[in-house]
């Protein structure tokens, strides 16, 4: 198993963590520090445990072992100080009102509000930033549930943006976004990083993890098997045992480039 330290201190330190689904273990005994600074991409196949990891960390679902932020562990944490301090966007975008979007958006300013207090200058432009951010300010005014798949998908994103945490959750953030968007949300995410927060983002195109995510970190039933810097990760071997796949590599403008082309063992 390739290993990269994080940068120091950790802004979150997993231990021992571990989570069952109907009495089945899915994440196993897992330990993982991620720090300010840093675009962590987790990668593996269906069923690794990448979902039910975040969702952990989010505080979604109960977990065993330890969990901390910033040395403070996450259980201690309430509902609202959890949302002042990590964001998460879940894969399903489904958006039950016709809520205008910019309403929406608004909504990630909620733990920084107090009762109904109303939006100050700061909530205003948290919510226009990352509107701007996510390319949908165009759409401020208009139903939530009136748009694309992909349009919602940036919505959301925005959301979780405004509540301008120093980490932030994803989960399958690019699925069904168009090119163009998946590769302006991974140069946002590279940027969160260089403003120094911390990113953690699921994802299965191997290609974006590659080229953009800063270290990534291979699962595999629940477990580490890899973690590390791209091209320490994603190796012809991880692909064929982990993935079942073979893959083309190469190097452009000094990233990784990664294709998988086949299943392993196919002529």
């Amino acid at each position: 198993m390739s290993t990269s330290a994080p940068l120091s201190p950790a802004l979150l330190s997993l231990a021992g963590l571990s989570v069952s689904l109907g009495g089945a273990p899915v994440v196993r005994g897992l330990s993982l520090d991620v720090a300010a600074g840093e675009f962590v991409g987790l990668i593996g196949p269906n069923g690794a445990g990448k979902s039910t990891l975040l969702r952990a960390i989010a505080g979604l679902l109960p977990a065993g072992g330890t969990a901390s932020f910033r040395g403070r562990a996450l259980a201690a944490l309430s509902a609202s100080q959890r949302a002042r301090e990590i964001a998460y966007v879940p894969q399903e975008h489904e958006i039950a009102w016709p809520v205008p979007v910019e309403t929406l958006v608004g909504l990630g300013r909620t733990p920084h509000r107090s009762g109904f207090a109303g939006f100050s200058a700061r909530d205003r432009q948290a919510v226009l930033s990352a509107m701007e951010r996510m390319d949908v300010a165009r759409f401020a005014d208009r139903p939530a549930t009136a748009l694309s798949g992909g349009e919602k998908a940036r919505v959301l994103i925005a959301r979780a943006l405004a509540q301008e945490t120093p980490l932030f959750l994803a989960d399958e953030p690019a699925a069904g976004l168009d090119p163009a968007h998946q590769i302006a949300l991974m140069r946002l995410f590279r940027d969160l990083a260089g403003e120094g927060r911390g990113v953690i983002a699921s994802m299965h195109d191997l290609g974006l993890a590659g080229r953009w995510c800063t270290r990534l970190v291979l699962l595999s039933a629940g477990r580490i098997v890899a973690d590390g810097l791209p091209a320490a990760v994603l190796t012809p071997e991880n692909l064929r045992s982990i993935y079942g796949v073979t893959g083309f590599f190469a190097e452009a403008e000094g990233r990784l480039v990664v294709q998988p082309l086949d299943l392993a063992g196919r002529r």
